[in-house]
């Protein structure tokens, strides 16, 4: 897309962060910008759900500020909405638990996906809009756009593209929200969240430590699955997660199983890639710059779309 001039009519598939990213910067750079997105809102897999009462983050849980470029779209899309999780988060690699320091955590007080939206701004965003074949939305194929942009996982994209898919390992990950009556049950107050690199609950999160977020006398705790668990029980039914997990969630919290009130599973099939793509020949007019060609952190995504759309001109 290098070396072409304004007033270009771009599609964007994908209203996460790295579409969101993308969109802002060619408008920046004088673009006309269409933003299609097939679910009801904005996010991706920095998913957030008003459940029960409470809002929860089933997809991203956290996300880092390290680049400053993605700081300064961050704060001032959301300002002081967005906050620093401060307390510390448990690991264990076969032997006990230990706290451990990492990286600074950040989250968006109303819920992580409204990050996406503050990004996004007045854009033209078209919601529950499924696009079948991106070469229809091109003006060669009947269209009104000059050049279509996918940030859809890459299996999807190239589905949307008509092409065979570049060998790409994406890992799977099962999440699930498991709701207690009671505040701060168990080891919640001591701890944000538990790690265990060698089982199958490789990461628990107790939504709780975000103020507002759960109502009053409850505590919620979110569960992503490691990912032998996540591929071996992918094609279940969502809803019979939370009986799998309950025990392996209220043994590490140390939480009384009676306590339990409600609980929910999401499947993410496509959650991370654990190599960046290396991007194979595309057909003319279509593009990607989905997280798959750098990382899978929050992060990444933002960089992957604003990279890719500030080398546009």
């Amino acid at each position: 897309m290098e070396g072409r001039s304004g007033n270009q009519r771009v599609a964007v598939i994908g209203a996460g962060l790295a579409g969101i990213a993308a969109a802002r910067e060619l408008v920046k750079r004088g673009m006309t910008v269409t933003v299609f997105e097939k679910s009801r809102g904005m996010g991706g897999r920095c998913a957030s759900k008003r459940w029960e009462g409470h809002v929860i983050d089933h997809g991203a849980q956290y996300f880092t500020i390290r680049d400053e470029r993605f700081r300064a779209a961050v704060l001032g899309a959301s300002g002081d909405r967005v906050q620093e999780l401060a307390a510390p988060v448990r690991s264990r690699t076969g032997g006990p638990a230990s706290l451990v320091s990492e990286p600074t955590r950040w989250f968006h007080r109303e819920g992580n996906s409204r990050l996406v939206r503050d990004l996004a701004g007045d854009l033209d965003v078209r919601l529950e809009t499924a696009v079948a074949e991106a070469r229809t939305l091109l003006r060669a194929g009947g269209g009104e756009f000059d050049h279509v942009l996918s940030t859809a996982p890459w299996p999807q994209t190239a589905r949307l593209f008509g092409i065979e898919p570049a060998d790409l390992d994406l890992v799977p990950c099962l999440a699930v929200a498991l709701a207690y009556r009671g505040e701060w049950l168990g080891g919640t107050s001591a701890a944000y969240a538990f790690r265990e690199a060698d089982g199958p609950l490789a990461w628990t999160a107790c939504e709780n430590h975000k103020p507002g977020r759960i109502a009053p006398g409850f505590t919620v705790l979110l569960a992503h699955l490691s990912e032998p668990f996540s591929r071996a029980h992918l094609e279940e039914p969502a809803e019979d997660y939370p009986a799998l997990v309950r025990p392996m969630v209220e043994e590490a919290w140390q939480l009384p199983d009676g306590a339990f009130v409600a609980g929910f599973g999401h499947r993410w099939r496509y959650a991370r890639v654990e190599q960046p793509l290396r991007l194979p020949d595309l057909p003319p007019g279509l593009h990607f710059a989905g997280d798959a060609i750098r990382a899978s952190r929050v992060e990444d995504a933002w960089l992957a779309g604003h990279e890719f759309a500030s080398n546009f001109s």
